[in-house]
């Protein structure tokens, strides 16, 4: 039976009374005062079920960021647009990178797709990967649909927190591009300067047949000093408040359309990534990654099939510090087909939305660089079967109910079920409840057992770092139970939704003290299944026009439960490095026909379930319960931005990130970017 969170009185309490709280005030407003619900555009979706379903009535929290609103912030990258989206929180790790998770639970827990499609390329990567926010660029983007919440039944294992689909642009019927330039200047050396150009084009070649190209140049310079050092095994070594990065990236697309029925495509990217020394010698990692994919769209009776043959493949080498060569690639490869259908039926004169699907999947590990004297190889195939339907089941109500049938060639065939429910209270409001299971088998490095890691402290909880660990053959798949209960509201000015959530993870993967050590005394940990990890917590969003011409957006994350039991301590620690409150709120204004101005404040709270284990001490001092990497103290950062249309097809971008150069304590071995001055330039044809 799954872990009811009614269970826990306590934490179900201060769910209700936060949820009330949150909700009453608006409730009465909208039920009371609210005019007639006429939205200016209907947003249509596709990741929460496969249909294209309105934003209301997605069965799941989502949060769709489109191509107008990326212009409109001036936003340089993904990260800089995904701060305002509620339950999700973006925070530099303690390796410098830009990191995402969602209510709680583990940046591993978050699966990034585009265009539907996983990508892989971390898996190249023991740590330290920064790409999957910038797999394309920002021109060929049509919009980012954020689904917050499990999202296994359709996209299978790593769905667990939540998903992030960028979806590209459509080829189109007439040709069309743009062409964006960028620079960020930083007014402090522990913070880099940047500098970026990327295009995009489509249009037809011929009858029937189109193309969309786009490209990317960037590079991000390594800070001309660290903001601090961190000793590991006896070096001490610089800190940086982000890796040096430079970028080149190319991808095409063509589609063939030989009647309206049918559509074939063709899709290839390819690009590398070097990653940049701190003190300015050779560059100490070159990746590459290249991507071929074959697709299908076909209008068979009703329905829709749509299918996909992907191949991904990424080679990463580092340098090697005595000889300056580089060392052995990491490869790591995966291969993808899936089909899915989808039609709509009736049932007792009521509409059934459903889809099902399929897949078969293999990856493939060549590891000879990150454990000295081993070879760290493996592959893993999977399938998968799924189906998911939408039944109205009256006027007011629709249900969504979903099963994933998932067989793994090592850890065999397991069961993951999904049920939703939306229920319309009218005036524009819409009550949302679901529950939903999720599924994480253990990756192919921490299955090995010579494999090893050595970390300089996130790894090593709740003990401070650093730490060494190893693989364990004998791990066990992570399940989770995940229930979430809300209200949305649609109005022709305002909009708002606020969500309870409570996650409960079962064979908690992670990594436990052994009590051995390394041959120079550093602790060993292996992975290994711990025997729960809970979340739970309130996320709200609100978006109203105070004018025509002044829009005020906020977005709010309370984590009122982060918490894992860690088998030798009676104390709970938390789970992942998540804020207590994750607060962003914004004014945008249009002070004309061609300026716009906006700002933001985002308030990052305190590590949720920050504590010290009393009388744990080691090394003669106080062990904190996470690294030293996580907040101990709250801080804000302000962005200003602005937009000017020089001309119809010309556009300049103008900001300001962290206006007050804001950090977290100097305690806190993590720096966010300082004070940075943007400037970008967009031209379309």
């Amino acid at each position: 039976m799954p872990y009811l969170p009614m269970s826990d009185p306590h934490v179900a309490r201060r769910l209700a009374v936060a949820l009330l709280s949150l909700t009453a005030p608006s409730l009465a407003l909208a039920q009371e005062n609210a005019p007639p619900v006429v939205l200016d555009e209907i947003i249509l979706v596709t990741s929460a079920s496969s249909i294209a379903t309105t934003l209301q009535d997605a069965p799941a929290s989502i949060t769709v960021i489109d191509q107008d609103t990326i212009q409109a912030s001036g936003a340089r990258d993904l990260k800089d647009v995904l701060r305002t989206v509620p339950g999700l929180n973006l925070t530099r790790s303690n390796n410098g990178n830009d990191e995402v998770s969602f209510r709680g639970l583990s940046s591993s827990r978050t699966l990034t797709l585009v265009d539907g499609k996983r990508i892989s390329a971390g898996n190249a990567f023991p740590r330290h990967y920064q790409g999957d926010l910038q797999a394309v660029p920002l021109d060929a983007i049509d919009r980012i649909e954020v689904v917050r919440g499990p999202m296994s039944t359709l996209y299978g294992s790593d769905a667990m927190g939540g998903v992030i689909n960028i979806i590209t642009k459509k080829t189109a019927d007439a040709w069309t591009g743009s062409v964006t330039t960028d620079f960020g200047i930083a007014d402090s050396s522990t913070t880099a300067d940047s500098r970026a150009i990327s295009a995009y084009v489509s249009g037809p070649l011929e009858r029937n047949l189109n193309l969309s190209a786009w490209a990317k140049l960037a590079e991000t310079e390594t800070p001309d000093a660290p903001y601090g050092t961190t000793v590991l095994r006896g070096e001490e070594l610089p800190l940086f408040t982000s890796n040096g990065l430079r970028t080149r990236t190319l991808g095409a697309r063509l589609t063939w359309s030989p009647n309206d029925a049918v559509e074939w495509g063709v899709e290839g990217q390819t690009s590398t990534d070097d990653y940049l020394a701190a003190d300015g010698g050779p560059d100490a990692n070159e990746v590459t990654k290249q991507s071929l994919a074959l697709t299908n769209e076909w209008q068979l009776g009703g329905g829709q099939l749509s299918s996909y043959l992907r191949h991904e493949r990424s080679a990463n080498k580092a340098r090697n510090a005595e000889t300056l060569r580089w060392n052995p690639a990491i490869d790591y490869d995966t291969t993808v087909l899936e089909s899915r259908y989808t039609d709509l039926a009736v049932l007792g004169a009521r509409d059934l939305d459903y889809t099902l699907g399929g897949l078969v999947a293999r990856d493939r590990l060549s590891d000879p660089d990150t454990t000295a004297g081993a070879l760290i190889e493996g592959s893993a195939v999977t399938a998968a079967l799924y189906a998911e339907g939408r039944l109205e089941m009256s006027d007011a109500l629709s249900l969504t109910a979903g099963l994933r049938l998932d067989h793994h060639e090592d850890f065999g065939t397991h069961v993951t079920p999904r049920l939703y429910a939306n229920y319309k209270l009218g005036e524009g409001l819409m009550l949302k409840a679901g529950y939903s299971q999720a599924f994480v088998a253990p990756d192919l490095r921490n299955l090995n057992p010579n494999y090893q890691l050595n970390s300089r402290g996130n790894g090593c909880k709740p003990y401070q770092g650093p730490c060494t660990i190893v693989g364990n053959p004998g791990l066990q798949p992570e399940t989770s139970d995940n229930f979430e209960i809300g209200l949305n509201y649609q109005g022709a000015r305002t909009s708002w939704e606020v969500t309870a959530f409570y996650n409960d993870v079962d064979n908690m993967l992670s990594a436990r003290r052994t009590g051995r050590t390394t041959a120079d005394g550093t602790a060993i940990f292996q992975r290994d299944n711990f025997d729960y990890g809970k979340t739970a917590g309130i996320e709200a969003g609100f978006d109203t026009a105070l004018t025509d011409d002044l829009t005020w957006t906020t977005s709010a994350t309370h984590i009122l439960k982060s918490e894992f039991k860690y088998g030798e301590f009676d104390t709970t620690y938390p789970m992942a490095t998540t804020p207590e409150w994750n607060i962003t709120t914004g004014l945008a204004w249009q002070a004309s026909d061609r300026l716009s101005l906006s700002s933001q404040i985002t308030y990052v709270g305190r590590q949720a379930g920050y504590v010290v284990e009393e009388g744990l001490v080691i090394g003669g001092e106080e062990q904190a319960s996470v690294p030293a990497g996580q907040n101990s103290d709250p801080y804000s950062l302000v962005d200003v931005a602005a937009a000017f249309d020089m001309t119809d097809s010309t556009r300049l971008n103008l900001g300001i990130d962290n206006l007050f150069d804001r950090q977290p304590k100097a305690d806190v071995d993590y720096r966010e970017d300082g004070r940075l001055f943007k400037i970008g330039l967009t031209t379309r044809f």
